[in-house]
């Protein structure tokens, strides 16, 4: 836990380093205040006393009494001031940690993302940024507040007599139990309740979202993800329920044990003050303080040890998401006007056996248009991820003009390459903003790019032009698959390039105007490397060669006419195809 709060107070030292240290010299001092209060009770006490009894002036009375209430006036406005940059620095931790975990994110290599444990370690990661500004504060309130008043009253008890620690520790040591025994349970409870977030979140989307809405409907669906929703809902709460069960039975012992402490407490004060251990004023001080210390502890170790020892494991997975091992490499220019060698490479999936791709040997020389063609699940996408540095090969190596991509970091592996594919994003943004974020430091004209494309902007469809928004979400409008795919394209034309890569992105358009796209494509990738993805076997024959992929292998390659003259697998695969056509 002490681990897991210094990483948390490095982070917030790095948010914001002037209103933290003012926060923790309020709190300090505002803490200091509060456990000085009792010293001065007692003076008020004893100084009404010994009016009484006619060894104080009404004079010095007053005087005393006067101080004593600026002085918790005084207080009141440092512990005001503390609680402002409490709330503040709360909110700007919560938006600090989404950012730092973005950052993070874009920095973890691709292939993790494969994994179900890390997409758990994720949404475990997102939900704890909810809770990391609470930590925050819970530490601070804790180390700079709780702990310097109840130092000061520890001070105070033992100058009166060593043996009035004990009232401190009556009230701390059953509170410490409980918060002890708490932790676990909550840890625990966070490392099964991912997973059902996640699916939570799946179903509730499935449901509600414009991405789903169609089919979900037309197939009657809606019952059937609303019955899994419910069951994980379910799930979730009787783990939750489990745990707060014995999280409350534990309180409850706890707390009977904390009565007993307080019966103990005035038992010590009656006694000490029959012995004249202490005197009358300092028996009212203490005793009128006792709520306080008691809310002092309860505060300190039930609501902040209690609450840190539930979010404290969200925040174990938090941190330790931040030590996950980054993708690695060089600060190095690749050249992509170079040839692109695959020496021997094969990839496979984590938890899995099969090779998605197995000894791939090729060369595809600068300036070549390559077109990749196979069945479904023969390997094709993988190879693109592979060839543009998104995945590393499991064995084997990519070399691009000579130079290893796998010793490239993440900065400089992606410059001079673009890509359109087949899932490609559909971002809320304006046309203009959706061509413009493929690179958004060039600050290009867009129009070629959108030319080239056959992006239409100055037709009905985008009613303001180029500043249409492409969302009724947002007010705008929206636009058909094709549509889409054309923007993609434009995207992906628009970022500077010397390898292009285009995974599969006409399947929304009609094959004539595949057609046209493709030539047209060839004609602006001259003098420039081009990977066409495609199961249209009609467009391959543009490329200057055509590769043939078969469960993860090479098993042909050459021209459109020498591989049909071959009569192999592409032969069958065109034959096949054209038949849809003349018949």
């Amino acid at each position: 836990m002490m681990k897991m709060v210094c990483k948390v107070l490095k982070f917030t030292l790095r948010c914001w380093p002037a209103s933290f240290s003012i926060y923790i010299f309020v709190g300090i001092a505002s803490g200091l205040m509060l456990g000085a209060n009792i010293w001065l009770l007692q003076s008020v006490f004893e100084v009404v006393t010994n009016l009484f009894n006619g060894t104080a002036t009404y004079q010095t009375a007053i005087i005393i009494i006067v101080l004593f209430a600026l002085f918790r006036v005084v207080t009141e406005i440092f512990i005001s001031i503390y609680y402002y940059y409490m709330d503040v620095i709360g909110l700007r931790m919560q938006g600090f940690m989404c950012r730092e975990v973005a950052k993070k994110t874009a920095k973890l290599d691709p292939i993790v993302f494969e994994e179900p444990r890390t997409l758990d370690d994720i949404n475990k990661a997102i939900e704890a940024t909810r809770q990391v500004g609470q930590v925050v504060n819970i530490v601070m309130r804790t180390t700079t507040f709780y702990l310097p008043f109840l130092s000061l009253t520890a001070i105070y008890l033992y100058a009166l007599n060593p043996r009035l620690i004990l009232v401190i520790i009556f009230i701390f040591i059953p509170k410490v139990l409980g918060v002890v025994i708490r932790s676990r349970l909550y840890m625990d409870l966070e490392d099964k309740s991912a997973p059902l977030r996640r699916q939570l979140n799946f179903y509730a989307e499935a449901m509600t979202s414009r991405e789903y809405f169609k089919e979900t409907r037309l197939l009657g669906a809606f019952e059937f993800f609303k019955r899994k929703y419910f069951k994980s809902v379910d799930l979730l709460n009787i783990q939750t329920w489990i745990v707060d069960s014995k999280s409350a039975s534990i309180d409850v012992v706890m707390s009977i044990l904390t009565v007993f402490g307080y019966l103990g407490i005035l038992y010590l004060l009656s006694m000490f003050l029959l012995e004249g251990v202490i005197t009358v004023g300092a028996f009212a001080a203490i005793f009128g303080n006792i709520s306080a210390l008691i809310w002092g502890v309860n505060e300190l170790v039930t609501h902040n040890f209690g609450k840190l020892s539930v979010e404290m494991g969200k925040m174990a997975f938090l941190m330790n998401f931040f030590d996950f091992s980054e993708r690695e490499g060089e600060k190095i220019a690749l050249n992509w006007q170079g040839d692109i060698e695959f020496k021997n490479v094969s990839f496979t999936y984590p938890n899995t056996k099969k090779n998605s791709l197995s000894n791939i040997s090729l060369t595809i020389k600068a300036g070549e248009t390559i077109a990749i063609v196979g069945e479904n699940g023969a390997g094709k996408s993988t190879f693109t991820k592979l060839l543009i540095g998104i995945y590393e090969p499991t064995s084997g190596e990519i070399e691009v003009g000579g130079q290893r991509i796998n010793n490239v970091a993440f900065e400089q592996l992606f410059d001079g390459t673009s890509a359109v594919f087949q899932q490609h994003q559909r971002y809320h943004l304006s046309l203009k903003e959706n061509i413009e974020i493929g690179a958004v430091e060039l600050n290009d004209d867009i129009i070629p790019a959108m030319k080239e494309a056959g992006v239409e902007w100055e037709s009905i469809s985008y009613p303001n032009g180029i500043d249409t928004i492409l969302s009724r979400e947002f007010d705008g409008v929206e636009i058909s698959g094709g549509q889409w795919q054309r923007i993609a394209i434009a995207r992906g034309l628009y970022r500077h390039h010397d390898l292009i890569i285009l995974d599969e992105p006409t399947a929304a358009i009609d094959p004539l105007e595949e057609k046209r796209l493709y030539e047209k494509f060839t004609e602006i990738s001259k003098n420039k490397t081009a990977v066409i993805v495609t199961h249209r076997l009609g467009s391959a024959q543009i490329a200057d060669k055509i590769i043939v992929l078969d469960d993860g292998k090479v098993i042909e390659s050459g021209k459109h006419q020498e591989l049909i003259n071959n009569k192999g697998h592409y032969a069958k695969m065109y034959e096949s195809q054209a038949s849809w056509y003349i018949n």
